[in-house]
């Protein structure tokens, strides 16, 4: 097999930045709309080879960038240094080593390995001082994502042992109101996208027991995720794919108090292209203890073909 490798990386250091700040809270209503495909697209940096700049508007934020978008933006850096016609991304594995500020953002790209039927990135993605930003300055690490790119071919080993829930259509389902006294009305991310739950997503303020950790959603962009095949961007899956936060609210109900889910860890493998509107979000937690919550969640277009499989790992921390 023919293989080759770009050159070697910078090395990774901290970025010379000051320590993040906490997170300052934004009026939803006067942060103007985000264009998801825009924004996650990576502009090279000149001089630097594999190194892309990002700025992720205010519309992404939920109290810092949302992980989701903070990954496909890498993901779409890898695609870019890859630069291969003749490969899809299929699976892309997300660590989240620091919270990443809306703002200015660089990623570094080592293109690991060049194969005829293969190929195998790794993103380093951090912060820029607002202030000061220096893309082509150290490489740093608050999210680091390995991807796997490969050639679709013909196989007789062939199967699809996932089932889509047995649920209502987007059209059917009633959206889920942000316009309530809790902290969800005052994040801008919610504000890109329209979510409505299908099952096991409790109405903000409700009061609920602790129920069945496993919800089913539907979800779209009110920006266009449609590349000009007309296909969703496949590393904008990783957005919707983000979604371990409801089923593991469902499994501890509201009795303990409101508490985040920070993701620490996201797989996302791409097993089909997303050629419609929505989305459906099948999640189910597997496990909450000791502070963690791991799950997985299955996204089916509207037709009920599997595109995407999620795998996430979250730490609970209550918020207060």
């Amino acid at each position: 097999m023919d293989e080759s490798s770009n050159a070697a990386m910078p090395e990774a250091t901290p970025p010379l930045r000051r320590p993040l700040p906490g997170p300052p809270m934004v009026d939803p209503d006067t942060v103007p709309p985000g264009d998801v495909r825009r924004d996650t697209t990576p502009q090279p940096v000149e001089g630097v080879d594999g190194r892309y700049e990002f700025h992720l508007s205010d519309a992404w934020r939920i109290f810092y960038a949302f992980g989701g978008i903070t990954m496909a933006s890498a993901i779409r850096a890898a695609v870019e240094a890859v630069d291969r016609e003749d490969l899809h991304i299929i699976t892309a594995d997300a660590t989240f080593a620091q919270a990443i500020p809306c703002g200015p953002v660089a990623a570094q790209v080592e293109v690991l390995r060049q194969g005829r039927t293969g190929a195998q990135a790794l993103v380093r993605m951090w912060a820029l001082d607002p202030e000061q930003p220096d893309p082509a300055g150290p490489v740093g690490s608050d999210l680091v994502v390995t991807c796997v790119f490969g050639n679709r071919s013909d196989s007789s080993f062939t199967f699809i042992g996932a089932v889509p829930p047995d649920v209502a259509g987007p059209d059917d389902c009633v959206p889920r109101s942000v316009e309530v006294d809790s902290p969800f009305s005052k994040i801008p991310y919610h504000r890109q996208n329209e979510f409505r739950p299908a099952f096991g997503v409790g109405r903000l303020g409700d009061v609920l027991p602790p129920s069945e950790p496993r919800t089913a959603s539907w979800f779209r962009f009110k920006s266009s995720p449609f590349d000009d095949t007309g296909r969703w961007e496949p590393a904008l899956l990783a957005a919707p794919g983000d979604i371990l936060g409801p089923a593991a609210h469902a499994g501890v109900g509201t009795q303990a108090g409101f508490f985040l889910v920070i993701s620490l860890q996201i797989s996302m493998h791409f097993v089909g292209d997303a050629r419609t509107e929505w989305l459906l979000q099948h999640t189910r937690a597997h496990l909450a203890a000791e502070g963690y919550c791991s799950g997985t969640a299955e996204l089916w277009d509207q037709d009920r073909n599997l595109v995407a499989i999620a795998t996430q790992l979250a730490r609970l921390q209550p918020l207060g």
